[in-house]
């Protein structure tokens, strides 16, 4: 029970699960209709981009550079005598001195044409804001700030499209909004619904003329996921999948499916069945035989065009709790063959894995199960062979 609490709270915090995506990886293309290279969303966030310059990551409210090949990293703020050099502060509102703080909780962070778009916290209220800033940290300028709580961010042929929650007196609006980069002002609504109350929308993403997202409870530890999707010219809404406990991974070739529900709470135990399905064919049943993970009952976590991930189901007590030297990230191909199992014990029961670039997949743990003390590390997907491969972190500096 103590294990379910500890969830709810946590996820409560993030408000989010790792949704389904089309993924675009590697770090050629960046040409100006590429604006997502590499799949760095995870939860709430997207605290990872890549530009042609090297990588970002927000960590502890800062914007850091990292070079492509890990070895340089900065805070991307060009003062010489700047706050982000001193060790802390009374008030976090003084980091806003500073041009590469973007405030405090959970962040969506974009390359597009030669600049950052973030989603962080505003200067003047605890609410939500978009950021652009420039790639040398010379410049932070306020993009969009209304006062709202934004779940959701995506950038997508140059228009920044983001989620917006409103509270009112008998109701709860989500809304999904976009605005033209060049001319924030012209804001449009895209999509309201009232039919959520109880959920927030998570896991934007945009590709092909579509918005996907879900919908997601964080008052309930065994929730039902809505995952929806939307035209972009039509405004038009339609399911991906009825709703029920599961998590669904879509590709542009193949897609996954994990269905589950919980038998019990003392101890904790799920029933789990898993899907694949190749464009235009129907849903077919996976068994251990095709993926290890179906029969260790792990959790589908990730898709790209190579590679299919899972980790270990952490929460399980049936028939006894895996130990932490057990606990992996294993990697596939599409058609189950495992490229890679990667050692995980010591980030505890709370990390995130991101597919990354063609290169590398990513993975974000938290010191002491805090979700604001962020760490990352980097997997090389050269070494993905069928054997284990182990995580390298990343160190930056001020």
């Amino acid at each position: 029970m103590k294990k379910l609490v500890s969830a709810a709270i946590v996820l409560g915090f993030l408000c989010s699960l790792f949704w389904a995506s089309f993924h675009s990886n590697g770090r050629e293309g960046f040409e100006e209709s590429s604006e997502i290279t590499g799949d760095f969303t995870s939860f709430s966030s997207a605290p990872i981009t890549i530009s042609p310059e090297g990588y970002y990551f927000v960590k502890e409210g800062f914007v850091y550079y990292v070079s492509h090949d890990f070895q340089k990293s900065t805070v991307l703020c060009d003062k010489l005598e700047c706050i982000h050099n001193d060790d802390g502060v009374d008030n976090l509102f003084d980091y806003y001195e500073c041009n590469a703080y973007v405030g405090s909780g959970s962040f969506h962070i974009y390359y597009y044409k030669d600049a950052l778009y973030v989603r962080g916290t505003s200067m003047n209220t605890v609410l939500d804001a978009i950021y652009k800033l420039s790639l040398d940290g010379t410049g932070r300028t306020v993009l969009y700030d209304k006062g709202t709580a934004l779940t959701g961010f995506f950038i997508y042929e140059g228009m920044a499209y983001f989620a917006d929650t409103s509270w009112k007196a008998d109701s709860v609006a989500h809304t999904i909004k976009r605005f033209p980069l060049d001319h924030p002002e012209k804001e449009e609504v895209l999509y309201e619904t009232a039919e959520y109350p109880d959920h927030t929308i998570n896991q934007m993403k945009c590709m092909d003329g579509f918005c996907y997202f879900y919908f997601f409870c964080s008052r309930e530890v065994d929730r039902e996921s809505s995952y929806v999707k939307i035209d972009l010219e039509s405004g038009e809404a339609e399911k991906l999948h009825e709703p029920k406990n599961c998590r669904l991974e879509l590709g542009k070739d193949v897609s996954f499916l994990m269905e589950y529900k919980v038998i019990s709470d003392e101890p904790y135990d799920k029933e789990k069945k898993y899907y694949r399905a190749k464009k235009g064919e129907d849903w077919e049943p996976l068994t251990e035989e095709d993926f290890i993970s179906v029969g260790k009952r792990d959790n589908l976590r990730g898709l790209d065009k190579k590679y299919v991930y899972f980790m270990t189901d952490n929460w399980l007590e049936v028939p006894e709790p895996v130990p932490e030297d057990d606990y992996r990230v294993r990697v596939y191909e599409h058609d189950g063959t495992l490229a890679a199992e990667i050692p995980t014990g010591e980030f505890g029961i709370l990390y995130y894995i991101f597919p990354g670039t063609e290169d590398y997949m990513f993975l974000e743990t938290f010191q002491d199960g805090n979700p604001l003390k962020p760490e990352f590390y980097y997997v090389d997907k050269s070494q993905f062979q069928g054997g284990i491969v182990e995580p390298k972190r990343i160190e930056m500096g001020k």
